[in-house]
């Protein structure tokens, strides 16, 4: 899913015609925020905007900041401005009331002492007076142990970078690091540290974590630390903890795929080929030991009538969640009977999946007829996409307004719309599977043009081009030790990191039932080839 996080929202054109009568209809839902976010884009009264301000779901920034664009309430446009302060009206500001609402732990590790003892004072916070105890002190490295491990982790994950890479990159004790390893916040600080360049001696420090209680996650990091800095030997204890420790079975797989990796074990390699879950790591094990199981389906047998449940509609959509949520596991399957249309083939395929406990998978391809007359590969990609982001439901919204098939963000549905046909009369004409596929078939290939291999061209349908260009240029798929897994394992933004593997899977799935087969094991070499993958690493510049 494409986004940008914007601090303010720019007003779009293309306005829905919405009134108030027709909110207060609507059961509270993300369905209904949808459409008051769109209503505060009109042209309507105060008391109109507060009337439906006051049937919000989820007042988060996007919609407090869309109210506050349009209010004419004095203490809204108070509140706005100083949520919105910049860093030079921060420094300067004597209103206590606004620095309380625009102060926090990274903005005060900005500041100099002279500066931060001044708004300390304004502030009288017993809490930031705790925080500035570390932000104030000169020789953290020798002195550390004088704070508390809560306090210490505490501020190393609130403080700014500039803040955390002068005064943390030391290697804290192995009985105080893992005090603080027992801590709520310590995998932020983990996965932070060891992919910052400038805090290589804190991450090594943390080769030295021994607690046999931590989650999953954490110990998947530790190992994949523990490769960077410390010995395969202790890397591999970690692997097996995460295995052991691991909820989902993907991330089973994770752990037991770099276990085999680290140890060259084809036995290993055997075992999760074996794995009943569809995922990167199983279906890589697969292909290198030759396994030839399909444990999945591409369709399910329906009736030969659609059926009038219009899936365009959110709302619809939100009540068959409803219904689906509330129905115990054992009555599903005669659920999933109830939506037994070809129209409703997502439904049905998307309760199969849940009452299955998804250990039977759907990948379906319901929408051939309004993809046109795309090649193969392309539509292959598609529906790679499209299986991520909406498991093939038109009505599907994101809390971040992502609509649709695509889940296309509004900002880029009005870019795109005064660029091809059909031009949009307002955003819920993204529910249109027609509409939402002629779109994101443009974009693709707009992104085709910039980046080439299917794991990168995901990265940037998730997070953007911008963010897609500095990761791959960013000592990132070169070749080193256990590339190029290490640099999928270790990018930042864990929604896109994840959402890659899970496309690229996708993907070479798709490509083989459209007679376009293609090798994963191939794929992965080939992201330490630039002319293979991208123009961002080769003399090729992108105007």
């Amino acid at each position: 899913m494409l986004k940008l996080f914007l601090v303010a929202i720019v007003a779009l054109p293309l306005l829905a015609d919405i009134s108030l009568k027709q909110i207060d209809q609507k059961p509270k839902s993300l369905a209904k925020d949808f459409m008051i976010w769109q209503f505060f884009k009109q042209d309507v009264s105060q008391s109109e905007l507060d009337q439906a301000f006051w049937q919000i779901d989820n007042v988060n920034r996007k919609m407090f900041f869309a109210y506050a664009n349009k209010s004419s309430r004095p203490e809204v446009k108070y509140t706005a401005k100083c949520m919105r302060l910049k860093m030079q009206d921060f420094k300067k500001s004597n209103d206590k009331s606004c620095l309380e609402i625009a102060a926090s732990t990274g903005k005060l590790s900005a500041l100099k002492k002279t500066q931060r003892d001044r708004i300390l004072k304004l502030l009288d916070s017993k809490y930031y007076y705790k925080v500035s105890t570390i932000l104030d002190e000169q020789n953290l490295s020798k002195k550390y142990q004088n704070y508390p491990p809560e306090l210490f982790l505490r501020v190393f994950n609130a403080s700014y970078g500039n803040f955390r890479r002068a005064n943390y990159n030391f290697k804290p004790s192995k009985e105080y690091i893992n005090k603080v390893a027992k801590l709520k916040g310590f995998y932020r600080a983990l996965t932070s540290s060891m992919n910052d360049k400038k805090l290589q001696n804190f991450a090594s420090s943390l080769i030295q974590v021994d607690s046999k209680d931590l989650d999953s996650k954490t110990e998947f990091y530790l190992g994949i630390n523990q490769l960077k800095f410390g010995t395969k030997k202790e890397a591999v204890k970690h692997f097996k903890r995460s295995e052991k420790r691991a909820y989902y079975q993907s991330h089973k797989d994770k752990a037991l795929f770099w276990q085999a990796l680290v140890s060259n074990s084809h036995n290993l390699y055997k075992k999760l080929a074996k794995s009943w879950d569809i995922n990167f790591y199983s279906l890589y094990a697969q292909e290198l030991v030759g396994a030839t199981d399909k444990n999945y389906y591409l369709s399910l047998k329906t009736s030969d009538k659609n059926s009038t449940i219009d899936l365009k509609d959110p709302f619809i959509f939100k009540q068959i969640l409803d219904e689906i949520k509330t129905t115990p596991r054992d009555n599903l399957y005669d659920l999933a009977q109830k939506y037994n249309a070809p129209n409703l083939l997502p439904i049905q395929s998307f309760i199969v999946e849940k009452a299955s406990k998804y250990k039977l998978q759907g990948f379906l391809m319901p929408y051939d007829k309004e993809l046109g007359n795309i090649d193969n590969q392309t539509k292959a990609l598609i529906y790679s996409l499209m299986r991520q982001e909406s498991r093939f439901v038109p009505a599907a919204l994101s809390r971040s307004y992502a609509l649709g098939l695509m889940q296309i963000m509004p900002f880029l549905a009005e870019d795109i719309s005064k660029k091809i046909k059909p031009k949009l009369s307002s955003l819920d004409d993204m529910f249109d599977p027609t509409i939402n596929l002629t779109y994101a078939i443009y974009h693709t290939r707009w992104l085709q043009n910039r980046v080439w291999h299917p794991l990168f061209l995901a990265y940037a349908y998730n997070g953007g081009i911008g963010f897609t260009r500095r990761h791959i240029r960013s000592d990132n798929f070169k070749d080193g030790a256990y590339e190029p897994f290490m640099s999928m394992e270790t990018m930042r933004n864990v929604e896109s990191r994840e959402y890659g593997k899970k496309v690229l899977s996708n993907y070479v799935i798709y490509s083989a039932e459209l007679n376009q087969s293609v090798s994963l094991i191939k794929l992965v070499n080939d992201l330490l080839d630039p002319s293979k993958t991208d123009r961002f690493r080769d003399a090729l510049t992108v105007k």
